[in-house]
């Protein structure tokens, strides 16, 4: 009986000492989650907040854009290239993804509205308004 008593204690002493060789390790590691924990919801509002911002500004060009096109169809003075730029782009702009779908090409969709709205200017002869530029200026960045 002696002896349980005894290999009780002799892990028990040995529990204290492995407990005080790894304490720093323990430690370590607890602030490394308590860090790691803080961090990601950091991470998580600043980037909700910077992709809140990129969309609305998105959002923003595109709507300019669409309401230029709808302006444009109504007038009945346009070669058949103009009529066939506006149509594909007001279908860009009406098939560009509503949702955060990460299987859609949002980039490369808005590449395609940007491409053809600048070949829009060029058919009707319109130079990109300065408004476009003094909103740039205006809006910060939130980039890294």
């Amino acid at each position: 009986m002696s002896e349980t008593a005894m290999s009780e204690t002799e892990r028990d002493i040995n529990d204290l000492f492995d407990d005080i060789t790894l304490a720093e390790d323990r430690l370590v590691e607890a602030s490394y989650n308590e860090g790691f924990a803080a961090g990601c919801q950091q991470g998580n509002e600043e980037g909700y907040r910077l992709g809140y911002a990129q969309g609305l500004q998105l959002g923003e060009e595109l709507g300019e854009i669409f309401g230029r096109v709808v302006a444009l169809q109504q007038q009945p003075k346009h070669t058949d290239r103009v009529k066939r730029c506006l149509e594909h782009l007001r279908t860009a702009i009406v098939a560009f993804p509503k949702e955060n779908d990460p299987e859609a090409d949002i980039i490369g969709a808005v590449e395609t509205i940007r491409n053809l709205n600048k070949k829009l200017l060029v058919l009707t002869g319109n130079k990109a308004s300065g408004r476009r530029e003094s909103i740039a200026k205006e809006t910060k960045d939130y980039s890294f």
